[in-house]
């Protein structure tokens, strides 16, 4: 009798690692899992799963997006607009080979308050060449100067150039102001933002 009950739990074991090694990775529930395998649901095959469940996708198909896209929608600055192109590239990344994603999913999203709580906005082609406007700009001796004025020990910041052709001001600093890494359009507005930075961290 305990060489039976020993070889069943050996089994479940088994069954998980065989699962794994195929690449079925997406259950509906850890119940369906152990459910499938023959076996009854236990604390003993609670325990055994609860060492693989990192491995493994729980949760309709939906659910598994849905938590993608969520956890991508969290890392989002507030009010700023995501490249929808983008999003899906960045979420496909992080679902299983079987689950991919499409724009579509990703603006019904966007348009749903209740998961969208960081109020993102997808780019279109319009605002996208409404972004790349405040960057296609010519940099004046002016500007130049207000530059200059703002570097000083720990603050480093310059105008860059972006693959695209377009003008970036990068700003870095060491970390008595919090080890920044950013970039901004050229323009008075990112200026003035930088100085606001650079006293609060002051």
């Amino acid at each position: 009798m305990v060489k039976q009950f020993m070889k069943k739990k050996g089994d479940f074991r088994n069954f998980i690692e065989l699962q794994l090694t195929k690449g079925n990775t997406d259950w509906e529930s850890r119940s369906d899992l152990i459910r499938s395998s023959g076996q009854k649901i236990s604390g003993h095959n609670n325990r055994i799963l609860k060492e693989y469940e990192n491995k493994f996708n729980f949760g309709s198909i939906t659910e598994i997006k849905n938590k993608a896209i969520k956890n991508y929608f969290d890392t989002m600055p507030k009010n700023s607009l995501i490249s929808v192109e983008g999003a899906v590239k960045i979420v496909n990344q992080k679902l299983p080979k079987k689950i991919k994603i499409s724009e579509t999913i990703i603006y019904n999203r966007l348009a749903d308050p209740k998961f969208n709580i960081n109020n993102l906005k997808g780019q279109t082609l319009d605002n996208q060449v409404s972004k790349f406007g405040s960057y296609d700009v010519i940099i004046t001796e002016e500007f130049k100067e207000k530059i200059e004025k703002l570097k000083h020990t720990g603050v480093y910041l310059r105008i860059e150039e972006t693959q695209r052709g377009s003008k970036i001001l990068r700003l870095k600093t060491s970390e008595i102001y919090g080890n920044l890494d950013r970039s901004f359009p050229p323009n008075d507005s990112s200026i003035r933002m930088i100085k606001k930075l650079l006293n609060e961290k002051n």
